[in-house]
């Protein structure tokens, strides 16, 4: 089971003109997921920033349908100003991509480390996947 699970709706303008969804997409459906998994540990917004160092994006197949879809966010490695993120977007059918990203905790001088309180959800939810 996923560490984080969050359901995005697919909306008309995210399909391209071959009445798939536009692969840009992917990336900002992760993007969102992201800062929803940040946020159920209390990182949000005005908890200070991070950058996207790394995205990788696996195209398993098109997705071609206006149906929300989910998608579940498990945490792989975490260092000491990084975690590094995996995502499954998946519709009814099953996944249509996995997406996987190293996000860095920044401030204004550069990386810093990740806050213990987001840290601590991290690595309850690294331990809980690999138990």
């Amino acid at each position: 089971m996923a560490a984080y699970e969050t359901t995005i709706d697919v909306r008309t303008d995210d399909l391209g003109r071959g009445g798939h969804v536009n692969n840009s997409k992917f990336v900002a459906y992760t993007d969102l997921a992201r800062d929803r998994y940040f946020a159920s540990h209390g990182y949000g917004p005005d908890g200070g920033k991070h950058l996207v160092v790394t995205l990788e994006v696996e195209y398993e197949r098109a997705l071609a349908t206006l149906a929300p879809i989910t998608i579940a966010v498990d945490v792989t490695d975490i260092g000491e100003t990084s975690v590094t993120l995996e995502y499954e977007l998946r519709d009814d059918d099953g996944a249509v991509a996995t997406v996987t990203t190293v996000v860095v905790t920044v401030d204004e001088d550069g990386p810093t480390a990740i806050p213990a309180s987001l840290r601590d959800g991290l690595k309850a939810d690294l331990e809980s996947s690999t138990a």
